[in-house]
């Protein structure tokens, strides 16, 4: 009779080794390895939450091997948003009014934003700015005073410009989250007052247009309001006096 005893599953740390030559041996570890997996763990993690601990186990090494490529958790989550962000890419137009190309960046940022949803939240609650978040800011504020802004109002202008895309992507994410299926800006009918509520004889506007609220059509409200909003900072750049160097610009 054999006296070996019989194997249970495999551990997660020993599932992370590897035949090589003969020998089991680990994939070696690297910062890029650790950022490529715990964004696929992010992903999958319904609230957005990753430990060490667990990214270890799933990585098949220890929790302080981690610790040799990354300084700590803030720099990990730092590390996920410079990943999403570094490959960002915009194609703006060579020629043309600047309100095309600021529309350009909005729909740019909101589709790189759309590819890694769960990074998204990280954007709110960092405590600096990744790197390539601020070359986004910049190539923004570049469009901005190229078209004629004063330095104040390219600041102002692009803070509204950004905080509408990141915004708009935020509730869209969360709409997802909470109600799966359901597309931002449509109105959940079964958290809808009846018609015959106390309630509903406060809104009747709303439920007169109910039927064109249960339709999100996120894509179209997206681009409409940031038509209405790049608008409106045309109209506020073009009733403002410009000074030659600014003219010069233009």
């Amino acid at each position: 009779m054999s006296s070996q005893q019989p194997q249970g599953p495999a551990s997660p740390r020993r599932a992370g080794r590897r035949q090589k030559g003969g020998r089991v041996s680990r994939a070696p570890l690297s910062r890029e390895r650790i950022l490529e997996k715990a964004l696929q763990m992010i992903g999958e993690t319904p609230d957005g939450d990753l430990s060490m601990r667990a990214l270890a186990d799933a990585l098949g090494s220890a929790p302080m091997s981690l610790y040799r490529h990354i300084r700590n958790k803030n720099d990990l989550l730092d590390g996920l948003t410079s990943r999403v962000l570094d490959h960002w890419d915009v194609e703006l137009p060579a020629a043309g009014a600047w309100t095309e190309a600021a529309f350009a960046w909005m729909h740019a940022v909101r589709e790189k934003l759309h590819e890694h949803p769960a990074v998204v939240p990280l954007l709110r609650t960092r405590t600096r700015y990744s790197p390539a978040l601020l070359r986004m800011i910049d190539v923004l504020l570049r469009i901005l005073r190229r078209a004629g802004f004063a330095d104040a109002e390219a600041a102002r202008a692009s803070r509204e410009i950004t905080w509408f895309t990141f915004g708009f992507v935020i509730m869209e994410i969360r709409t997802r989250q909470e109600y799966p299926g359901l597309e931002v800006g449509a109105i959940a009918v079964q958290d809808f007052p009846s018609p015959d509520s106390p309630e509903a004889s406060q809104i009747p506007d709303l439920l007169e247009l109910l039927p064109h609220f249960m339709k999100g059509e996120a894509d179209e409200t997206f681009a409409a309001g940031a038509r209405h909003l790049v608008a409106g900072l045309a109209a506020s750049l073009d009733s403002e006096p410009r000074t030659p160097a600014q003219e010069e610009l233009r």
